[in-house]
């Protein structure tokens, strides 16, 4: 145990630091595009490794708040592109 981080340790934080984007507006409209583009990164590669067809209701739940966070994120980088 040499406590460096794995590159599993960083994707599940980055996934987090997404969610937390997603759900709070005000972090959200402040963020950077740079800093919205990562997040949708992570959250794609967390999509990714979830089967197509899971019946599991708890992956199910997961699998919509990760949608729920890209949605409001992709929202935010679309009206960027507008303003």
């Amino acid at each position: 145990m040499s406590g460096t981080p794995t590159s599993t340790d960083i994707a599940n934080e980055g996934v987090a630091q997404a969610m937390q984007l997603a759900g709070d507006e005000l972090r959200l409209r402040a963020a950077s595009s740079d800093e919205l583009n990562a997040a949708a990164a992570f959250l794609t590669n967390a999509l990714a490794r979830f089967p197509a067809a899971s019946r599991d209701a708890r992956k199910f739940d997961a699998i919509a708040r990760l949608e729920g966070a890209g949605k409001a994120i992709g929202a935010e980088l679309r009206r960027r592109a507008f303003v």
